[in-house]
């Protein structure tokens, strides 16, 4: 039997949903990243790259257990892959830890040069990150965010979020590279996590609002109201 989701009872969900998500990445991503750091620091030579690295590994963990989780590389899963790839690139051509810090606050740039590209080509990534989150990846529900997606107002809507996000990712590169140059490796190991994420949180409150302030008449037109379909989405751990 489908559930269905007055906008109190979907408010209280979303929000439990959304809060579990933010948790477990700051658990993964932050806590044991740092805490695995401290923990391996004294074990090396005084400025060895070898700590940096391998708490760097520990999102790929996280990239595993979601992989397994979902079934299937997702696009999230994707983008966390590019992160990582762009960290070791770094480390392999860092000379300390501080420049090392610097390659790996470049992430964000080297993600938002992909969001741009793929405005060019004309196929913005944020219509591919709403179809993950909006239909679960099910079939039916892709289908029918296809025919959404194809019409000319949604293809504005979604190049829009993308330029938007492309824009945000240069400047969350600018300010991790200030937080890598002027603060210690530990510190910028807690600052910089937590403002990503912070800012991530923001992103993605603007792109759920926006997308549906612009395209929220679809989903009344398939009698699948905002809540309802906002599940998905945060189910997913946004």
């Amino acid at each position: 039997m489908k559930k269905s989701f007055t906008p109190e009872t979907a408010h209280s969900v979303n929000r439990a949903a959304a809060l579990r998500g933010l948790a477990r990445s700051v658990f993964i991503n932050v806590i044991c990243a740092y805490f695995l750091y401290r923990l391996l620091e004294p074990h090396f030579p005084s400025g060895s790259l070898l700590p940096l690295a391998i708490s760097g590994l520990v999102p790929l963990f996280g990239l595993a257990y979601g992989v397994v989780r979902q079934g299937s590389i997702d696009i999230i899963g994707l983008f966390a892959a590019e992160d990582i790839a762009v960290s070791l690139i770094a480390l392999s051509l860092a000379h300390d830890a501080t420049s090392a810090l610097v390659g790996r606050s470049l992430q964000n740039a080297v993600l938002a040069v992909l969001f741009l590209g793929s405005v060019l080509i004309k196929r913005p990534i944020m219509l591919y990150v709403a179809r993950q989150f909006v239909t679960g990846n099910e079939a039916s529900g892709k289908s029918r965010f296809d025919q959404m997606a194809a019409r000319s107002d949604a293809k504005r809507v979604y190049r829009t979020m993308t330029l938007i996000w492309a824009f945000a990712l240069f400047a969350k590169s600018g300010v991790s590279v200030v937080i890598a140059l002027t603060c210690s490796t530990r510190l910028y190991l807690i600052l910089s996590p937590l403002f990503t994420y912070g800012s991530d949180v923001l992103l993605i409150w603007w792109s759920f609002h926006y997308g549906y302030s612009k395209l929220g008449h679809y989903a009344d037109d398939s009698q699948a109201g905002p809540h309802e379909l906002a599940a998905p989405l945060l189910e997913n751990g946004v």
